[in-house]
């Protein structure tokens, strides 16, 4: 049992490492996702949309804590029930995603990884009933090292967590996950999904013996059954789903610019900055003068730009297009961000504090 015992650890303590830190990454992504449970359409809670920041920070490091902690042995019984506490908490929220289908995606392992509603509910049932083995078989949980060396690691792994975090927010993801990361290709990226893949189902009644009989529209052709309407007649018909489609991993890439589609043709340019507002309304005066003027810098050296927004009379500034909220915060996680694309593809990305000088966008 002491061995079965030390297996479930480093499972379930490498599990939570790994889900923690590709959160810490991008705090502010785990936060859009704790605003979207807040939200009006889950949970209603909009005193907490306001601190979704600081508990996605919160949450994200505390499960590479806990993980960190339960592999060094150390703490045993408050790692352990911390470890029962928030796997209980995920446990609920996948499941209320699940069955109500109200978040499609949990953000368990960030944007490193999707899982459907219900593969994410699995998970956190195989992971509750691994920690609940370890809670009833804490007695067999050892420090691997000494105590100051096990204090030293989990020092350094909050301090690495702290940082990473802080990159995250401050500036942009030390390694970015998205569709609409450096190097990566839009229009590729919205030709990769695959469409579903249907077909009907037919209930048929025998008018004679009052028989039924179900069959695909495929075998209900080929039989010729359709040919003997003294005998068979279709009762009902419903679709049945032989494989799900998958959405392209850029399927939302729309830009709006006063009634007129101008996604195919940005896509097209040669060199284009792509600046994001995602949160027009939360922009200050001082922000919005920053960005007029980069925009007037980038008109001086006649570099082609599009300006996307959520809101663009918010804004204020001539030429603004609109485009999805969800979109503008997955390419960018900075209000504003920019990106430039050349032939579609992403060759740089920056937060809104760190626009560079128009000489490097020259030179890209």
């Amino acid at each position: 049992m002491k061995y079965i015992t030390h297996l479930v650890r480093i499972i379930v303590g490498i599990i939570f490492i790994i889900s923690g830190f590709v959160k810490t990454i991008d705090p502010i992504g785990f936060s859009y996702k704790l605003e979207e449970y807040f939200g009006p359409g889950v949970f209603n809670i909009p005193i907490l949309e306001n601190f979704a920041l600081p508990l996605s920070i919160l949450f994200v490091i505390l499960e590479v804590l806990v993980g960190v902690l339960l592999l060094l042995g150390m703490w045993k019984r408050l790692t352990v029930y911390l470890l029962l506490t928030l796997i209980v908490f995920f446990t609920f929220l996948t499941f209320y995603s699940a069955y109500f289908n109200k978040v499609t995606d949990c953000g368990c392992f960030g944007d490193a990884l999707k899982l459907t509603p219900w593969m994410s509910f699995i998970k956190d049932i195989i992971l509750l009933v691994m920690i609940i083995f370890l809670v009833r078989q804490i007695r067999f949980i050892k420090p691997f090292l000494k105590y100051k060396t096990n204090k030293i690691i989990v020092i350094l792994s909050l301090i690495l967590c702290i940082v990473v975090a802080y990159q995250g927010i401050a500036h942009l993801p030390i390694i970015d996950f998205r569709p609409y990361a450096v190097g990566k290709d839009l229009k590729k990226g919205m030709q990769d999904g695959s469409p579903q893949v249907e077909s009907i189902v037919y209930t048929l009644e025998n008018l004679k013996n009052k028989e039924e009989k179900r069959m695909t529209s495929d075998e209900y052709i080929n039989s010729n059954i359709w040919a003997d309407t003294l005998t068979w007649k279709i009762k009902n018909s419903d679709i049945k789903i032989i494989k799900e489609g998958v959405l392209p991993s850029v399927h939302d890439f729309i830009i709006d610019c006063g009634g007129q589609d101008r996604t195919e043709s940005i896509l097209e340019e040669n060199k284009i900055v792509v600046i994001t507002v995602p949160y027009a309304e939360k922009m200050s005066l001082l922000e919005k003068a920053k960005l007029k003027k980069i925009i007037s810098d980038l008109k001086v050296k006649r570099l082609k730009y599009v300006l996307m927004a959520n809101d663009p009379q918010k804004l204020r500034i001539p030429n603004a297009c609109i485009s999805d909220q969800t979109t503008i915060k997955t390419i960018n996680r900075s209000n504003p961000g920019f990106m430039v694309l050349k032939k579609g593809i992403v060759v740089a990305k920056y937060h809104g504090d760190d626009f560079p000088s128009l000489k490097k966008i020259e030179k890209l």
